[in-house]
């Protein structure tokens, strides 16, 4: 893979994220306090769906660096740590992706109404925030490539 390529896999991915994110505030509204069982699995799903899709940008970019990111038990741990580690992830970063991996691994192995509505609130609430210092930081660290 070239860097030409990793930026084009890279605008795929983030154009991927927008449209579900999107879909998220199409459901979501911060001012809305009250949403039925379906309408919580579909923000928490959707909020899920866009910290994979970062996830993968990572991922790539890993591989791209030819770093060992195989898969184990704890490879989404890996993959944050070593992106913060080469710095992709700056701190405040990857303790907010922290945030969205727990919430991902609790996603997962729970039901939707084990979910506390203010830890899904906060997550959602940060999440263009989140991204949009993800993207910035996506592209600094290949320009630097």
């Amino acid at each position: 893979m070239t860097t030409d390529e990793l930026k084009k896999y890279c605008d795929q991915e983030f154009e991927n994220i927008g449209i579900i994110t999107n879909e998220l505030f199409s459901v979501y509204k911060p001012d809305k306090s009250d949403y039925t069982l379906a309408e919580e699995a579909a923000i928490a799903a959707l909020t899920v769906n866009i910290y994979s899709g970062c996830e993968n940008i990572l991922k790539q970019m890993l591989i791209f660096d030819r770093l060992d990111i195989t898969d184990s038990p704890g490879w989404h741990e890996k993959v944050l740590k070593k992106a913060g580690e080469i710095g992709i992830l700056p701190p405040e970063l990857f303790k907010s992706f922290l945030k969205y991996l727990a919430f991902r691994n609790f996603f997962i192995y729970t039901y939707i109404f084990n979910i506390k509505r203010e830890e899904l609130t906060a997550l959602v609430d940060s999440i263009q925030d989140v991204l949009t210092r993800f993207k910035a930081e996506v592209y600094e660290y290949i320009q630097t490539i």
